[in-house]
């Protein structure tokens, strides 16, 4: 092809030199890196040598006799300081009267001596796991008032949302509550959107509303108590927020109000019934025991449902639910059905609310019950979910766990034991023999043993 008249050169550089000099940049690199090991190699000259002094400088004995007992003193102070070396003393660690974020449960009997008006936290999703009777009848005999806060109302349907609050309101006042445990300070005054999508929450101004006409002069105490996993902490936090408090100080008590006063640390209930809460509050533990945990809930939900919700055939409830769940999600080990795999992806599924459950409320609204009020009602309606959810006929679910040497969910656990081993042979010879052996050939073997 013939050249272009007056064509200008090309600018981009031939691989060629391109590699050379990425060549020569690494040689120089090296060299440089060489020369800094050698340099750091060389020992350096010990301080106690006598220095060099001219032979015609005037006084030289005196001058490097004043040199050498000013290093003798060098040395003498370096001994002195490695004697007497000050001693660390580690002060021990005094129980700090923190905010909201308090580690050590403290009882609810004693927020209940402390407060004058208490927020009972109450999970929407298990409502009389929530409420305990005899908390209930501690707090009647104290004479002081409290207050029902319904709590994670965005994962319980709005017809069961309502029926409950029938219910709790006969007991005494209750108030719907979508709470966050994010308090921002700075994010919230740069981007709007982050305010909007990270602390959504709603129902605190309604709450906060009724205690300052409840009590418009006396100074009054506001302590919050529940059970483990209700979000005690998050409904302070969005009581925070909504009287403009972006922080807590470190006090027993903060301040939302000139007469309201908010106890730092929650009070916890203490039962000793195994519910559906507390099997998620202690999923960590549970984990080793999914086959169980299925089990239980197995009783407790009927099967129209579990096929809605776990998108399974017909099968035999409640005895056949695992091996229906196994199919349904594909955990099999060899020809047999892994129960426990698939008793943790229920039981993952629940932690992380994509599978949204409650407990069903038996008793029916009737004409003169009342309704939850439509001023509640438009404050949170953002967060109101109307899709349907697990229902429960109870909160209460039979665990009995097993010991370890019975427990086996998978099929031939001697079986699957020895064939472990006898791979595991096989490959050890591999690595002593420096055989290597492809995967053709250790499937040959898997399907001989």
């Amino acid at each position: 092809m013939v050249k272009a008249f007056n064509k200008k050169e090309s600018k981009r550089m031939t691989c060629h030199k391109k590699y050379k000099i990425r060549r020569k940049v690494r040689e120089h690199n090296r060299k440089l890196a060489k020369k800094i090991k050698s340099s750091s190699n060389k020992k350096k000259k010990n301080a106690t040598n006598a220095p060099n002094c001219p032979n015609t400088a005037p006084f030289k004995e005196d001058i490097l006799l004043d040199i050498l007992k000013q290093q003798e003193n060098l040395v003498a102070e370096k001994k002195l300081r490695k004697k007497h070396q000050p001693k660390i003393v580690m002060k021990e660690n005094k129980p700090s009267t923190t905010s909201i974020v308090s580690q050590k449960k403290v009882s609810a009997n004693a927020i209940l001596s402390k407060s004058d008006v208490l927020l009972w936290v109450v999970d929407a999703r298990s409502v009389p796991e929530s409420v305990d009777e005899s908390f209930l009848a501690t707090i009647k005999e104290s004479e002081k008032k409290f207050v029902f806060v319904l709590n994670k109302i965005d994962l319980v349907p709005c017809s069961e949302l309502k029926s409950w609050y029938t219910q709790l309101i006969k007991i005494g006042p209750v108030f719907l509550v979508k709470s966050t445990q994010i308090i921002l300070s700075q994010s919230e005054q740069i981007i709007p959107a982050v305010k909007q999508t990270i602390a959504r929450h709603g129902g605190g101004k309604g709450l906060i509303g009724y205690l300052k006409s409840s009590f418009p002069e006396a100074l009054t105490r506001i302590g919050v108590v529940g059970k483990d996993q209700v979000g005690k902490k998050c409904v302070m936090s969005t009581l925070l927020k909504a009287c403009g408090r972006t922080k807590t100080k470190q006090a027993t008590e903060t301040k939302l109000n000139e007469n309201l006063r908010l106890l730092s640390s929650p009070g916890t209930i203490e039962t000793e019934t195994i519910g559906i809460l507390s099997v998620l509050s202690n999923l960590s533990r549970y984990m080793n025991y999914p086959v169980e945990v299925v089990k239980g809930l197995s009783e407790v939900i009927e099967k129209e449902d579990a096929m809605h919700h776990f998108t399974l055939p017909d099968y035999n409830h409640p005895e056949g639910l695992l091996a229906a769940l196994a199919t349904r999600y594909n955990t099999f080990f060899g020809s047999n059905p892994d129960y426990e795999a698939a008793g943790r992806i229920v039981l993952k599924r629940l932690r992380d609310h994509t599978l949204k459950f409650v407990v069903k409320c038996t008793t029916k609204a009737t004409r003169t019950s009342k309704c939850v009020p439509q001023s509640m009602l438009d404050e949170v309606e953002a967060f109101l979910f109307e899709g349907d959810a697990l229902t429960l006929a109870t909160y209460q679910v039979d665990i009995q766990p097993v010991t370890p040497g019975k427990h086996s969910t998978r099929g031939g656990g001697t079986l699957y034991t020895v064939h472990c081993m006898c791979i595991y042979i096989v490959y050890m010879y591999t690595v002593y023999t420096g055989m290597m052996y492809t995967t053709d050939t250790l499937y040959v073997g898997k399907r001989i043993l």
